[in-house]
């Protein structure tokens, strides 16, 4: 009978310490890192050599400025999204204290996501992205956005 109670004791207090990864991503939120939302049903392609991750979407810019400097281009270095627009911003920001030039582009799924830089040329763009991820290791799971 001890045992029993014992044994159940344990079982919920280990039980009550867990959480899912989905909450976890959704609770603490950190402004050194995006809390990437697993909902959506994205697939990224990733390239074996490189490690690049690649999506092609449909997006807006949010700001007119932004569309102006660079609606032209069509290769996308992406280093955050965010459901929510004020954790694109606070991000946004602290990139900015990193000597990134960030903009946020609202995609067709409802995501923020972060773009640190734009090229025509795709060769560019995977360039840059090894170059953040050799020169921030916390941004290492930069990616390329293709627009639709």
């Amino acid at each position: 009978m001890r045992f029993k109670i014992v044994w159940i004791l344990v079982l919920i207090i280990s039980l009550a310490g867990c959480k899912s990864k989905k909450m976890a991503a959704v609770d603490n939120v950190d402004t050194d890192r995006p809390a990437i939302e697993k909902e959506t049903e994205i697939v990224l392609d990733v390239d074996s050599p490189s490690g690049i991750m690649t999506m092609e979407e449909r997006f807006s810019f949010a700001n007119d400025e932004d569309k102006t400097k660079h609606d032209e281009k069509s290769y996308f270095v992406i280093i955050g999204s965010f459901r929510e627009r004020s954790n694109a911003d606070r991000f946004s920001e602290s990139l900015v204290a990193k000597g990134f030039d960030p903009v946020i582009l609202l995609s067709e799924t409802g995501l923020n996501r972060i773009s640190v830089d734009s090229y025509v040329n795709e060769n560019d763009a995977r360039a840059r992205i090894m170059q953040i991820r050799s020169q921030f290791s916390e941004h290492e799971d930069t990616w390329l956005l293709i627009k639709k």
